[in-house]
């Protein structure tokens, strides 16, 4: 039960086993204080011996977690994913600066680490005649294809020289290590030279022709092409591009060769290079930079945390690309069920949000989807990208407040999250809190000032009106770090009116009347958060 309880993203089965796990087992170590706990999974005996590297002697014998972890290292392989990483690392940086060199890629190093046993780092070379290639074509195929690390020189250009992370103990001798990096030059050079085949064959038609292609390409299940996908997008670009002040027709035209570089030889071969050959063939092609740049840009952010689309063109692509996407499965009803979600629909959700942050533009997802299911759905999206950055109590006051405008949203929680930080920040909150908590049942801010019977209550007033009038033009530029600076400010004078008099007065129409300067208040703190909810 507690190796087959494991869960893995994705497990297996083999053999005409109904066993399912990470990989195939070969053997099972089940110790107890040194004694073999005898059991059976899969088919397999427990026992006390393991095998080493390949290349290693066969057997070891085992007592304890330690003298297998020891054990293995004598026969060349490293048990510790940590330890082994740092190796790789240090390994890596060594022979980059050999070459007065730089390593990016710095991402394909937690696979590289768990497809090795015992790391050892060499360097191979490519013919420096392929670097007419696009940077992006070689780096992807160096990548994706051979899981090595291109280097780059001080300049940030990329160099014919590259390293890789090989499995064999005996590769620190030079000849071997010389065979290694030949067989991976061969491969990788082989690799190049196709891609140099496809890169001129697809330049040889146009954009739009190879576009063509995309009648005969499924989209989604009920969903039509991809053909017809684009055409959506063209019609989208001329309402939404003013919008995110983009230029419509350039917009248009961007939507219209935005898919075209899918029917590519290059990118059937590199699929991550999607928009980028686009992109390329435009520039090519002489279409406007703002258009080609649009073409790449439109498949951002693809992840969280990834860059945006710089130009305003390649904003409004990448927002109408997931609007679209989201109105039309939503409408054929492919909504995720579940932790599933085969059509990225959450990514395209975040990405709706993302996008209209970097646009700052105040709308409301209600003016963006007029269906109410998907306006629930992207504002679950909204919550959860939120949560991460900003945490549960600051997302429940702001969300508390019934805005649906993700820009304004955002504002708001990094307004209350600053002001959580500060030293003062309890006391003032306790007089916020007091101060939502004892007029939240009272639904109107109207008041007369003429009718206050204390003082405390008019110098309330008096302050209040003051700021007041500082917060308004603060809050139309979402500056609300600055109103929050100005609200607290009002706290030495609701402390006064609560030590000077009962708010819930005997005489009704005291009472109410200061209920309604004080509903008034708490309206304008709950315009950004209802500190009732922050603990």
């Amino acid at each position: 039960q507690a190796i087959l309880g494991i869960e893995f993203d994705r497990s297996m089965r083999w053999g005409s086993q109904k066993t399912r796990w990470a990989r195939p087992l070969h053997r099972i170590i089940a110790l107890y204080d040194g004694a073999v706990c005898p059991c059976t999974v899969g088919g397999l005996k427990s026992s006390n011996i393991d095998l080493g590297h390949r290349l290693s002697d066969p057997e070891l014998t085992v007592n304890s977690a330690q003298e297998w972890v020891d054990g293995l290292e004598k026969k060349w392989v490293v048990v510790d994913s940590e330890k082994r990483n740092e190796i790789c690392e240090k390994q890596l940086k060594h022979l980059a600066s050999e070459y007065d060199a730089t390593i990016r890629d710095w991402d394909l190093l937690e696979e590289v680490n768990n497809l090795v046993e015992w790391p050892v780092s060499i360097a191979c070379h490519f013919p420096e005649e392929l670097l007419e290639l696009p940077p992006r074509l070689l780096v992807e195929a160096m990548k994706l294809h051979q899981r090595v690390f291109p280097l780059y020189d001080k300049d940030g250009e990329l160099l014919s020289t590259f390293l890789t992370v090989t499995n064999h103990p005996f590769a620190i001798d030079p000849e071997v290590a010389k065979i290694i990096a030949e067989g991976n030059k061969r491969v990788l050079t082989a690799r190049f030279y196709d891609a140099k085949f496809f890169y001129a064959e697809d330049r040889k038609k146009p954009l739009l022709e190879h576009g063509q292609k995309l009648q005969t390409m499924r989209w989604v299940r009920k969903g039509g092409t991809v053909a017809d996908k684009v055409q959506r997008l063209v019609g989208l670009a001329e309402t939404w591009a003013p919008k995110f002040g983009a230029n419509a027709q350039q917009t248009t035209r961007a939507a219209l060769l935005s898919k075209c570089d899918l029917a590519t030889q290059m990118v059937y071969e590199f699929p991550k290079l999607q928009g980028h050959v686009g992109n390329l063939m435009a520039q090519y092609e002489g279409e406007d930079k703002k258009v080609s740049q649009a073409i790449e840009e439109h498949y951002l952010p693809r992840y969280a945390g990834d860059s945006v689309p710089e130009t305003k063109e390649g904003l409004t692509l990448a927002f109408i690309d997931r609007l679209d996407t989201l109105q039309e499965t939503f409408r054929l009803g492919l909504q995720p069920k579940g932790s599933g979600d085969p059509l990225g629909l959450r990514r395209a959700s975040n990405g709706i949000i993302s996008l209209l942050l970097k646009a700052e533009w105040n709308v409301s997802l209600n003016d963006v989807f007029s269906d109410p299911a998907l306006v629930k759905f992207v504002t679950a999206r909204m919550k959860a990208q939120f949560h991460d950055e900003f945490g549960g109590d600051c997302i429940s006051a702001v969300f508390s407040c019934n805005s649906s405008d993700p820009v304004g949203i955002y504002h708001r929680c990094q307004a209350l999250k600053k002001l959580s930080t500060s030293v003062s920040f309890p006391e003032t909150r306790s007089t916020f809190k007091r101060l939502m908590g004892l007029s939240k049942d009272h639904k109107s801010t109207d008041y007369d000032s003429s009718s206050f019977v204390d003082d405390s209550e008019r110098a309330l007033h008096t302050h209040f009106q003051e700021i007041s009038a500082i917060i308004l033009p603060l809050e139309g530029r979402n500056e609300y770090s600055a109103v929050l600076e100005e609200l607290i400010k009002l706290k030495p004078s609701i402390d006064h009116l609560f030590d000077s008099v009962m708010v819930m007065d005997s005489d009704l129409d005291v009472r109410h009347n200061r209920l309604g300067l004080l509903r008034s208040i708490s309206t304008r703190f709950l315009n950004i958060a209802d500190f009732t909810f922050i603990n």
